[in-house]
């Protein structure tokens, strides 16, 4: 006797289909493809450096195309010197909470290397590291990455453009006078997604560009009669900001031969403002670079997130954003878990789907200047050099009560209480309650290691 039960035929059959799609559908969740990440961060290069966002002095083609056809973020804040920042969009941690020294992150720390590698991303950094500074400074295994190429890590010299010294994976490079290593090290990324490309990966390019010293590039000609005039300075530092941003190009060609652009997500910031040696122009005026002060010019970058057919065309957002934000939204676009630790961050991913999302009303920033004059006007607690502030897009409070209006770039104009608008007046409160919430010191600064 059978044991199959009285079903008709047809009924069997109805199941039977009903039962193969549900196993299609479910196979086709499980194999759902998730989104590559390249996280690009440009050192030293203030928001006022690129074309997008305005200059008519520096050309940015391939990012301008990137922010056109993806999104553009108008407030995104840095922190206004490398380490803070580095320290900083890796933990999803403001340094209030995790700042050791500079040149260092702290081995206990999780990175969105770590994250993202537990969620099952390859991993892989190149460019500059320097993270590796006593007392207990991490290198890229300790950070979750499977693969890196890098200048600023143990056993590399100092150069860091022509005939560079860089490590790969454990070998010192042999190169030449003729090798450029930001040609090194984004050949290396580009062979990385090319061997990965039939799985998540994740590609964290903090840029040896543009910073100093401010040499030719590849691409460079002879200076025409106007870059004469602006100096030769400039004149480098403006080919190397043509170069960074040809070398985004270079990054975005090689995923579109993968067929891989319509599911990777490119993300483009900067570390911190544009060298203080620079004076270039801008709208009509012209900026000194601000890097290290705790000023506007000093760590008002930019953000362009860019991925066709998920982050809509166009998208222009006025939204406060900082480096403490990049790790939640890695988190959010890769479905990967946060780390187990207290976050200062808040995803801005909904945002760049064109969404409203949760965004902040103010930002808290702590920053420890290496450059002892950037904490002559703010400094207080630790050897008078520990600067909190808070600020929204209008107004900024600093710890010891000074406040002014974003407007105001060099800050040389404090509001004082009861002298502003009643807009002013209350953002100063609102400003207060935070710096009021905030730890008044460091909570792992080592300043026997400073300076």
């Amino acid at each position: 006797m059978s044991d199959s039960p009285n079903i008709p035929q047809s009924s069997r059959f109805t199941v039977a289909i009903i039962s193969l799609l549900a196993a299609l559908i479910f196979s086709a969740f499980a194999k759902a493809e998730k989104l590559n990440i390249v996280l690009i961060m440009a050192d030293d290069s203030a928001v006022d450096n690129y074309s997008c966002y305005g200059s008519d002095f520096f050309q940015s083609p391939r990012l301008d195309h990137l922010a056109e056809t993806g999104a553009r973020f108008n407030y995104c804040y840095s922190e206004p010197v490398c380490t803070s920042s580095r320290v900083k969009i890796m933990t999803g941690r403001d340094g209030v909470r995790n700042y050791v020294n500079f040149g260092a992150l702290d081995k206990s720390e999780t990175t969105f290397g770590t994250m993202l590698k537990d969620g099952g991303y390859a991993t892989a950094v190149a460019g500059k590291w320097q993270l590796h500074a006593p007392p207990n400074g991490s290198l890229p295994e300790d950070c979750g990455f499977d693969s890196y190429c890098l200048w600023n890590f143990p056993g590399t010299g100092s150069e860091r453009y022509w005939n560079p010294s860089l490590n790969q994976n454990g070998t010192i490079l042999a190169t030449s006078e003729e090798d450029y290593g930001p040609d090194i090290v984004s050949d290396f990324l580009v062979d990385f997604m090319e061997e990965n490309r039939d799985r998540p990966f994740f590609v964290y390019y903090p840029m040896i560009l543009v910073h100093n010293p401010f040499s030719e590039t590849p691409d460079s000609q002879p200076p025409t009669k106007e870059e004469k005039e602006f100096g030769k300075g400039l004149k480098n530092y403006r080919d190397m900001v043509a170069y960074a941003d040809k070398t985004v190009g270079k990054l975005v060609d090689a995923v579109d031969r993968l067929g891989l652009r319509e599911k990777t997500v490119f993300i483009y910031t900067a570390d911190n403002g544009t060298n203080r040696t620079l004076t270039y122009p801008f709208n009509g005026a012209y900026y000194k670079g601000e890097k290290a002060y705790a000023t506007k010019g000093g760590y008002h970058v930019p953000l362009i997130v860019n991925c066709p057919t998920v982050v809509p065309s166009g998208i222009v957002n006025n939204d406060l954003i900082n480096f403490a934000d990049v790790l939640p939204t890695l988190a959010e676009l890769t479905g990967t878990k946060l780390p187990k630790v207290e976050l200062d961050g808040r995803s801005f991913w909904p945002q760049c789907l064109g969404k409203e999302g949760n965004p902040k009303k103010v930002i808290t920033q702590y920053y420890y200047p290496k450059f002892k004059p950037a904490a002559e006007k703010h400094g207080l607690g630790v050897r008078n050099r520990e600067i909190i502030w808070a600020q929204n897009q209008h107004f900024k409070l600093y710890q010891n009560g000074s406040f002014y209006a974003v407007a105001d770039r060099f800050e040389v104009d404090p509001i004082a209480p009861g002298d502003g608008t009643s807009y002013a007046e209350k953002t100063r409160a609102m400003l207060q309650k935070a710096i009021d919430a905030m730890p008044e010191t460091g909570q792992m600064l080592k300043p026997e290691y400073g300076p």
